[in-house]
């Protein structure tokens, strides 16, 4: 069990790098568990271990995911040249609950969540496994918690389900009648995402309303942009 207390040193006698996650200790962790999985495309496989190697927090790394983890997996309506938005309950959910007593993360139990699959990804380019690279920072933010293979072979990443859509779908089911307070806090985190993108050395280059998910969530407006 990887136990470690709220804050000062963890129990092994290294600093934490945020609350509750003593790096060390995670990489060791999951080092022990490569064994146990694999995408069965080891430049994936090397991408998400990538991913935990480097993480400096809870839901700070991707995941590996079985396709039987999903339930209820139904195909919605928005559809990319080059990928297809599935929505489903991933019965574990993401480790990010920190259990006070046993001091230690936790997964949340069952969540909703998008699966973007990709299509003809059996073979992923070299050049798309660079872009992950590339962009894998702004992957581990809480929006994106790991990648899964469907029943054709197919990738798919594992992400955050946005109940509002995107820009446009909200702004029709509102009929733009937004307040004041509503506009400025949408605004407000469009610019701290695209700040968050430009601080790792990127640009978005396609920044449009259907690529800025929006949620609203007991009277606050939550966006995120994506690809």
């Amino acid at each position: 069990e990887l136990k470690c207390p709220t804050s000062g040193k963890c129990y092994c006698g290294k600093e934490q790098s945020s609350i509750g996650w003593c790096k060390e200790c995670e990489v060791n962790a999951f080092k022990e568990n490569f064994k146990n999985w694999t995408s069965g495309n080891l430049k994936i496989d090397t991408f998400i271990r990538h991913s935990q190697l480097n993480a400096t927090g809870s839901v700070d790394y991707l995941e590996y995911l079985d396709f039987e983890q999903f339930d209820l997996v139904e195909i919605t309506n928005k559809r990319g040249a080059f990928s297809a938005i599935y929505s489903a309950i991933w019965m574990e959910g993401p480790r990010c609950i920190w259990d006070e007593g046993s001091e230690q993360w936790t997964r949340s139990g069952p969540i909703k969540v998008a699966l973007k699959r990709l299509n003809d990804s059996q073979n992923i380019s070299e050049e798309y496994l660079n872009q992950l690279y590339k962009y894998n920072k702004c992957l581990q933010n809480g929006s994106v918690f790991g990648i899964t293979k469907d029943p054709t072979s197919n990738y798919m990443f594992v992400m955050r389900y946005y109940e509002n859509g995107d820009l446009h779908s909200y702004l029709d089911e509102t009929q733009g009648m937004l307040c004041l307070r509503d506009i400025v806090e949408m605004l407000w985190e469009i610019s701290g995402g695209i700040e968050y993108i430009h601080e790792n050395g990127l640009i978005h280059g396609n920044l449009h309303g259907g690529n800025v998910l929006i949620e609203n969530e007991s009277g606050s407006i939550y966006t995120h942009i994506v690809e």
